[in-house]
């Protein structure tokens, strides 16, 4: 007897399962998908222990003739293309034609639905066995589909969930994602009998943004609007002192349309490209494991991104990735550059808490409250301490140059007071920031000015640091830093940055190859710079622990009205920090 056999037909679907239901979300996403592709205007799911016991989503869409409504449990079953040729351009959420027949081999399942013009509605009875017509029955326009006993054929499955909980919260975030790609669509979700999650359809992004993130938090973020290599950008920007330890908030939407802006159908991918390009937006505005609130909305022509690169369409793949990365990365710059560039000091109220409050808690103890944002749904809370911080977005009335200086506290801190106001500056940060953006100056122009070793200093490296520094001799030579390697493990530099004259370059080059070494060797040409630049920056910066004098003060007050984005520094630390007189006064009871 041979080793070779064919695989059951039950099997077969078990297996296929596996690879599309992983959850109870699994099987919301699927369904809710088919509802939006459908054409629904409201889409109901409702929840049983989690998700487990009984799965119901309810959508007033076109729904299925009879006999559509048998086959669609067919593998391989499709209302959204006929031929290869039809896959670059796909413009629907669901086209695998695997969803229905997956469920149904991982659960008990019971459709109804009916078209406008049938008079009744039509049953359809499906397990890992298959389909049958169940008669017909009273019903709407639209389709309700209810799974029972997810997993129960496949105990193993099932043991690996978590609890009823988890998976609710999981259910969560997908609709909040699919009802930001939809804002024209109503969602409702309940579980157990209780609503948990209820947005109502409204007429664009920002309006569903206020229902999911608040409305303070919304109106707070940048809307950007950019065109460029054939494809469209839309996004929503938050702050970036808004930022929090994970990638939780980052979302990214991909549509096929026949030309740029006028995708179908917006699809939630996870994309280490788009989330690289926009975190190289934000680059030198976050701290490095910071991450922002942004949520974008890319659209791109059929042939430009492949769309059948994952069972559960959750990743796509750029024809021309280095285009997509340079639209986002240029257009997020240019914006969040330019909705900084007024803001001269933070509007903010530090907390005594390093890490900040989370969303929906109450104030810490202590001389005075930060600012609280409305709680938003589950699908943005966490359990997690993420320091989400005050928003910066509103510019100062007055810039650095018309505060009065009052003193230097803790041999690293300026005291300044303005109208109505004192101002705590960190020095380091803002003279760090100072000398970045000419340094960067200098960099467009063509070349950092440098200064010729007398005699080149040789620096000993690791391997990794080495190759490094290697890989990018010349982001290295426009940076000032004219070098090259010299044996197995050492580096010979000939040249330093004017603006580090007399300082230990041997430690400079160190920091900079391990910043290097930190970004890879697949890392863009515009962030190995700007990491090179930052170092520089930072080393040739005055430090936490030097007294400055007065005259050093003001000079530092004036050069940081002259830089664009004054609100941090290079590596996304704040520069100031602000305390109004009322909050003083409330400090003594006055």
């Amino acid at each position: 007897m041979g080793k070779v056999a064919i695989l059951p037909p039950i099997v077969q679907g078990q297996i296929a399962a596996g690879e599309v239901i992983e959850r109870p979300a699994s099987v919301v996403k699927e369904l809710v998908e088919n509802a939006l592709d459908a054409g629904a205007a409201h889409v109901d799911v409702s929840l049983v222990r989690g998700g487990v016991e009984r799965i119901t989503v309810r959508d007033d869409g076109e729904g299925m003739s009879p006999e559509d409504a048998v086959l669609a449990f067919s593998r391989h079953a499709t209302s959204k293309l006929r031929t290869a040729e039809d896959l670059p351009g796909v413009p629907t959420l669901g086209f695998r034609g695997e969803a229905l027949p997956s469920i149904a081999a991982a659960g008990a399942v019971r459709l109804v639905t009916r078209t406008a013009d049938d008079v009744a509605a039509v049953v359809v009875e499906a397990d890992g066995n298959g389909a049958r017509l169940a008669g017909p029955a009273a019903g709407a326009r639209g389709t309700t589909v209810e799974v029972r006993e997810l997993f129960s054929t496949t105990p193993a499955r099932r043991k690996f969930l978590r609890t009823a909980s988890t998976e609710v919260g999981h259910v969560v975030d997908l609709l909040t994602r699919l009802a930001v790609a939809c804002p024209e669509t109503g969602f409702r979700l309940e579980h157990d009998g209780r609503e948990v999650v209820s947005y109502p359809p409204v007429r664009d992004i920002r309006q569903r943004l206020a229902q999911v993130l608040g409305a303070e938090r919304a109106g707070a973020m940048i809307e950007v609007d950019a065109t460029g290599n054939g494809m469209a950008l839309t996004a929503f920007l938050g702050p970036p002192r808004e930022s929090l330890a994970t990638a939780r908030l980052v979302w990214t939407f991909v549509a096929v349309g026949s030309s740029p802006g006028q995708g179908v159908a917006r699809r939630w991918v996870r994309d280490r490209l788009l989330l690289r390009a926009t975190l190289d937006g934000y680059e030198s505005l976050l701290m490095r494991g910071r991450y922002p609130v942004a949520m974008l909305f890319l659209s791109a022509p059929p042939g430009e991104v492949d769309v059948n690169v994952h069972p559960a369409k959750l990743e796509v793949r750029f024809h021309r990735p280095a285009a997509a990365h340079q639209l986002i990365r240029s257009a997020l710059r240019s914006h969040l550059t330019a909705a900084l560039k007024a803001a001269a000091t933070p509007q903010v109220t530090p907390t005594v808490a390093d890490a900040g409050p989370s969303y929906g808690s109450p104030p810490p103890p202590g001389l005075w409250s930060p600012p609280t944002f409305p709680t938003p749904p589950a699908a943005v809370r966490s359990s997690d301490p993420d320091a989400e911080q005050a928003a910066l977005w509103q510019p100062a009335p007055e810039g650095f140059a018309a505060l009065r200086f009052v003193g230097q506290m803790f041999d690293g801190y300026l005291l300044c007071e303005g109208r109505g106001r004192c101002v705590l500056i960190d020095q380091h940060a803002a003279h760090e920031r100072v000398r970045f953006e000419r340094l960067r100056r200098e960099h467009v122009d063509g070349c950092v000015a440098r200064d010729p070793l007398l005699v080149p200093e040789t620096i000993a490296l690791p391997p990794s640091q080495l190759a490094a520094l290697t890989e990018r001799l010349g982001t290295l030579d426009t940076a000032g830093l004219e070098g090259e390697p010299f044996g197995p493990d050492t580096f010979l530099l000939r040249t330093v940055p004017r603006l580090l004259r007399g300082q230990d370059v041997g430690a400079l080059v160190r920091a900079v190859a391990d910043e290097l070494v930190e970004e890879g060797a697949s890392g863009s040409a515009e962030r190995a710079v700007d990491a090179v630049l930052a170092t520089l920056a930072c080393h040739s910066a005055v430090r936490v622990g030097q007294r400055m004098e007065p005259g050093q003060v003001r000079a530092l007050l004036e050069a940081m009205d002259t830089v664009d984005v004054n609100a941090h520094c290079p590596h996304g630390r704040p520069v100031a920090v602000e305390l109004k007189r009322a909050q003083v006064e409330a400090l003594f009871q006055r």
